[in-house]
């Protein structure tokens, strides 16, 4: 018990001992010493305690008890160890030591007394380090001093000042050196070698740790049920795939157990150690119906066996279905495993054979069918249900077609349809029909109704193709224009064509964007008597060989292809820099630049507009914003905080192509506007129909109703621009004023177009 209390006390349980930080075993140091000085100063008190009070006086008593309690308070406190609890300690040997020389009248117990102090530098290592113990040293020298000039005798001043040895001093000497410096040298190089081992050996806890955490978290996600085992299949470890594959939700229960428990094999591999085979065929003891594969793998350092198994009941399931249906027929590599339709090559070559023949019929139509929301059913279902869709859909097609269509299944989800009609089916509203009848719209699985929804593609053939290969790839590019609306999309050899001249022009546009090949043009925007208020910037890209390509084309392109943010940057910067001359010669005339939605989705558009602002404080003031209404972005939450934003930064926002877009007076309710621009096509007809009059005519009340600002624009003759005029329209805009023209017009020769028709403040 003692002992025990003891061991505790000290820290030097096992446990304790384990424990490497150096706070502990300062702690544990530090206890056996007080303890030490405690059992020093109280046996001396208690065994001379009298004798020294008749011979030295009580003083040296009452330093003695002094000593005492103040260690007894450092053991009681050492329970938190701190550095300061050390450093006391040592000073307050220092000082007892110090306090209690002018007591001590023999000589040679004082310099016993005294040699205790070289005893500092050791315990000043012990707790805080070199510095604290080469500092000790350096104030031993002056103990050493002391003690030496004891002993040392000086001759006459008159001779030479020499100071005379004897055999005590070269004994104090040697005492000094090997205890006050050699020793704690010695230590301190004891204790830099072992924290640097400490050090060492932490450092590889820790990347051992490591490894063992990557050891482990690699066996865990092999990403197939393993097994670790010894030579007598005794299971050391599994990982939690091979844990739920054997039936067992622990690991623990299948770790100590023998791998013959729980696999039997079956076939050649019948033998007794099968589990150090390469390769072997097992069953679950359990449940014999249920097959596995295992493959076992050296581990060399050890002599353990890595074993993974694959549960292949379904694929031994499969291989009968295969073996059977490759007996009926041979050429099985031509059809589809699954569903065992025609595969690609097959049925383009079973087409072919169809179209080249042509004696039943002259025309056929081949449609590919895609199941839109497979991977939404793979994913709900998981692959192994998603692929009894596929079967069961190829099994209904095939039961809903006639005798005489070819069909096959291309890839995932795609299958392929050639049907030779007659004339009636060349009108599209009638084939139309008939792919529809034939599409199963719900399928059962499992007692469970399951809805399905397609896209098609159709081609004409001879029309549109006379191979499989061509009318394939037609009905292909016919199914990339198929969409939600309309399901059935026939090819279209002009469309076709479009595709591909868009496709050049998005490659060109994205060169003339880098290249900054887009300019800006203005056209004017007058008042009811004439006078130019404001521009509108139009974007305008004309091609090397003088071709100019249409706004409404190149907009949608650059927006198909993502690059709208980019052009958007391009002309702000373009536009900016018109101001900025113009801002410099009083020129105070704001103009508007068109932004689709999409910019104002880019961070970086939105950055460098806000940015701008910053820099130019009077850009607010004369650049307008025109949002287009018809872009389907403009109901995005985003689009109407950032409208905000620049609205209280005092830009000027107008809705452009107003009536012509998704939920209109919506817009008016989320988008800050303070300008209303009422879109050509409500203008043109004017001023003969009544109908498109009475649309201006509300759309202008409304738009005072709420204090915004109204732009006509499409005007191209007197009587509409009278009639708008009249009708109180604050701002006109089109043809009759003015055609949009280059930007350099208006800055030419320093700015004269622009200050001629313009006031100058």
């Amino acid at each position: 018990m003692l002992i025990s209390f003891l061991k505790d006390f000290f820290l030097i349980k096992e446990e304790q001992l384990a424990l490497h930080d150096k706070d502990t075993f300062r702690k544990s140091a530090l206890r056996i010493l007080l303890v030490a000085a405690l059992s020093f100063a109280s046996c001396i008190t208690l065994f001379s305690g009298i004798e020294t009070w008749h011979n030295e006086g009580p003083l040296l008593v009452i330093l003695n008890i002094s000593f005492i309690l103040l260690t007894l308070y450092l053991l009681k406190a050492s329970k938190h160890y701190s550095s300061k609890l050390s450093a006391t300690f040592i000073i307050s040997l220092l000082t007892f030591s110090l306090l209690t020389i002018p007591f001590i009248k023999d000589d040679q117990t004082l310099t016993y007394g005294l040699m205790f102090l070289y005893s500092i530098p050791i315990l000043a290592r012990l707790f805080f380090g070199v510095k604290a113990s080469l500092l000790a040293m350096a104030f031993n020298f002056i103990t050493y001093a002391y003690i030496v000039t004891d002993f040392g005798t000086k001759l006459p001043f008159a001779g030479e000042n020499v100071l005379v040895f004897d055999s005590h001093i070269h004994f104090h000497t040697a005492v000094f050196i090997f205890i006050n410096i050699a020793i704690p040298l010695a230590i301190s190089r004891i204790f830099y070698t072992l924290e640097a081992n400490a050090k060492q050996m932490e450092k590889l806890n820790h990347k051992i740790f490591r490894n063992n955490e990557l050891y482990e978290e690699i066996f865990e996600h092999t990403g197939t049920a393993t097994l670790l085992c010894n030579r007598n299949g005794q299971i050391l470890k599994a990982n939690q795939k091979a844990t739920s594959l054997l039936g067992f939700e622990d690991n623990n229960q299948l770790e100590e157990t023998f791998i013959n428990r729980w696999l039997s094999p079956i076939g050649k591999s019948s033998e007794k150690y099968f589990w150090q085979s390469n390769a072997s065929n097992c069953q679950l003891r359990s449940d014999e119906s249920i097959h596995f594969e295992l493959h076992r793998s050296n581990l060399t350092t050890h002599g353990y066996y890595v074993m993974h198994l694959q549960n292949v009941t379904h694929l031994k399931a499969m291989r009968k279905v295969l073996n059977h249906t490759q007996e009926k027929n041979s050429r099985l590599a031509k059809y589809d495993a699954l569903t065992q339709l025609p595969n690609h090559a097959n049925f383009c070559q079973l087409v072919n054979e169809k179209i080249t023949k042509g004696q039943e019929h002259k025309t056929g139509a081949m449609f590919i069918i895609r199941i839109s929301q497979f991977k939404l059913l793979n994913k709900q279902f998981g692959q192994q249900r998603a692929n009894q869709v596929i079967v069961s859909f190829a099994r209904k097609l095939q039961e809903n077609l006639s005798d005489k269509t070819i069909t096959g299944r291309l890839r995932g989800v795609k299958f392929a349809c050639f049907i030779p009609i007659g004339h009636t089916y060349l009108i599209q509203r009638n084939l139309s029909a008939l792919v529809q009848s034939v599409l199963p719209t719900q399928l059962k699985l499992n007692g469970e109704a399951i809805n399905l929804e397609y896209h098609v593609g159709i081609s004409y053939t001879p029309a549109d193709g006379k191979s499989a290969q061509e009318l394939i790839e037609h009905c292909e590019m016919a199914l990339e224009n198929a969409t939600s609306a309309d399901r059935l999309a026939y090819y279209n050899h002009t469309r076709e064509s479009n595709l591909i001249e868009e496709y050049q022009l998005g490659t060109l546009l994205s060169e003339a964007i880098k290249r900054n090949d887009i300019h800006l043009w203005l056209q004017p925007q007058v008042s009811a008597d004439g006078t130019i208020v404001s521009f509108e910037a139009l974007a305008r890209w004309q091609l090397e060989n003088g071709k100019h390509i249409s706004p409404m084309v190149f907009i949608r392109i650059a927006e198909n292809l993502g690059l709208l943010p980019k052009l958007a940057e391009n002309l702000l910067r373009e536009l900016v820099s018109l101001l900025a001359s113009w801002h410099q010669e009083h020129i105070k005339t704001p103009v508007a630049i068109n932004l689709a939605g999409q910019e104002l989705m880019d961070d970086t558009f939105f950055a460098l507009l806000m940015s701008l602002s910053a820099d130019y404080a009077w850009l607010s003031e004369m650049l307008e914003l025109e949002i287009t209404e018809t872009s389907s972005v403009m109901t995005n939450q985003l689009i109407h905080k950032r409208l905000r934003t620049l609205s209280q930064y005092g830009f000027s926002i107008a809705i452009d192509d107003f009536g012509t877009g998704q939920a209109s007076l919506g817009q008016l309710i989320d988008i800050p506007a303070n300008i209303l621009k009422i879109d050509r096509r409500f203008v043109a007809p004017l001023p003969s129909d009544q109908r498109h009059l009475d649309i201006v005519k509300s759309t202008i009340e409304m738009a005072k109703s709420l204090n915004m600002k109204v732009v006509a624009e499409g005007i191209e003759t007197k009587e509409q621009a009278t009639l708008l005029g009249s009708l109180g329209c604050n701002t006109l805009q089109g043809y009759y004023f003015g055609k949009p023209t280059p930007m350099q017009e208006w800055t030419n020769n320093d700015n004269e177009k622009a200050k001629q028709l313009r006031m100058v403040f």
